[in-house]
């Protein structure tokens, strides 16, 4: 089974889809079993998402609109049961 350390340094390429079905499996049974790592690649892309939808929401126009619509992104992702 992989370390906390190993499934820290290899979330980017589990969210980037850049690993083997392999080592997607092991990185699975770890986070299955780990809540802290789990919560770790949570947060990580959650993270990614927000600075996507950010650099979206920097258009001069609308800048209220797309801020409300992170926020309730935000609120969607930590509702309980998903």
């Amino acid at each position: 089974m992989l370390s906390c350390k190993e499934v820290a340094e290899r979330a980017s390429d589990l969210i980037d889809e850049e690993l083997g079905l392999w080592d997607r499996l092991r990185m699975r049974l770890h986070l299955a079993m780990c809540h802290g790592c789990a919560h770790f690649v949570d947060q990580i892309r959650q993270t990614r998402e927000l600075a996507r939808l950010a650099g979206r929401a920097n258009a001069p126009t609308g800048d209220d609109a797309r801020i409300d619509a992170i926020f309730s992104r935000l609120h969607e992702d930590k509702t309980p049961g998903q």
